[in-house]
């Protein structure tokens, strides 16, 4: 579709009944997560071509309204996000390039640890939220 804006074209996770497209790297590699019929999230990569690779942390809970969110995506293809997991806590994740996922929670980051931003040098910045709830910001430097 064009329009005066410029074109539009629609995406959806595999099985989504909801998608949402967090960030765009430079490259045109879209990071996301989309909601399937059981409520569940699950983090995504859209390569420039269309092609959609999912994205599940390990750990990150089956139930509804839990799994898997992509929030960044840095120009080297390095992503970020959260998971939330069986017992409903936030985590931190870095998925590297050739697909592993290292999960991480922020010291005092007892009710979740929330990646927004990753630079091209991997270094992570989000915020995360102590036992009484308070947000805190962060910085994780690999």
């Amino acid at each position: 579709m064009r329009s005066a804006n410029g074109s539009i074209a629609s995406f959806d996770g595999p099985g989504a009944v909801n998608t949402y497209a967090n960030y765009i790297n430079s490259a045109g590699v879209i990071a996301g997560h989309y909601i399937d019929v059981n409520v569940v999230s699950h983090g995504y990569v859209r390569a420039a071509d269309g092609a959609i690779t999912r994205v599940d942390a390990p750990g990150a809970g089956t139930g509804s309204g839990q799994g898997t969110n992509a929030a960044c995506l840095n120009a080297a293809g390095i992503l970020t996000g959260y998971f939330e997991d069986a017992n409903s806590v936030y985590h931190g994740f870095v998925r590297e390039t050739d697909g592993v996922i290292t999960a991480f929670r922020a010291p005092r980051g007892e009710l979740g640890t929330f990646p927004r931003s990753i630079n091209k040098g991997g270094t992570l910045a989000g915020d995360y939220r102590d036992a009484s709830g308070v947000s805190h910001g962060f910085l994780r430097i690999p």
